[in-house]
């Protein structure tokens, strides 16, 4: 088994799919976690200068979802067939388009110009959102009988674990915004029931994001 080592700082964020990757294939990694003076001495010699990366024996990669998609192939969490590979793939784009407008939300102020922007991204979001969770909500319905709650075919894969990670902020601030996705509220909470990951929620640091 090759050595890994996720490096990201102490935040969920962008690590923080990977991480859930890990402990559901019960595979041993190190959760390096740094401050921004640590990561400004190492910055420069990291590709694309961006966190978070993974090191496995010794070799840097870099990329968020590069990581990800590495990860679930190997753990065998990338769907069974071609078919079902690519609606988890297609679930996963859905997710990171949202969560990709939500990180753009700037800081609260009292500047207008802030104010004006963010009101525009925030629309912006929230359009990404419903057409997510159109989607996903539709494919968790397809799917019902033979997956009963996961989102692609019949056993947990890297679809259902995004489903669950990029709805955890949202839920933080709007404990409502999937009441109307009773999909999507039972694929989360298989995940979240799932015994490694369930552990792993139980003693996980509390971060705001």
């Amino acid at each position: 088994m090759p050595k890994y080592k996720l490096t990201y700082f102490d935040l969920r964020g962008r690590a923080e799919p990977t991480r859930l990757l890990f402990i559901v294939a019960g595979v041993q990694f190190e959760d390096e976690r740094i401050g921004q003076e640590q990561w400004k001495a190492i910055k420069h010699k990291v590709p694309g200068n961006s966190l978070p990366f993974l090191s496995v024996d010794g070799v840097v990669v870099s990329q968020s979802m590069t990581i990800n998609r590495h990860l679930a192939r190997i753990f065998g969490l990338d769907g069974e067939s071609l078919s079902q590979k690519l609606k988890v793939d297609e679930i996963v784009e859905y997710l990171v388009a949202m969560k990709n407008k939500m990180v753009e939300l700037p800081m609260m102020s009292d500047d207008p110009r802030t104010q004006a922007r963010a009101e525009e991204i925030l629309k912006s979001f929230k359009e990404l959102m419903m057409k997510a969770c159109t989607f996903i909500e539709a494919q968790i319905q397809r799917n019902m009988k033979e997956g009963n709650g996961f989102a692609v075919g019949n056993r947990l894969t890297f679809a259902d674990i995004m489903i669950f990670e990029a709805f955890e902020n949202i839920l933080a601030t709007n404990i409502n915004a999937l009441d109307k996705c009773v999909g999507i509220v039972k694929c989360r909470s298989k995940v979240a029931n799932m015994p490694r990951i369930k552990d792993y929620l139980s003693k996980r640091k509390y971060t705001s994001f």
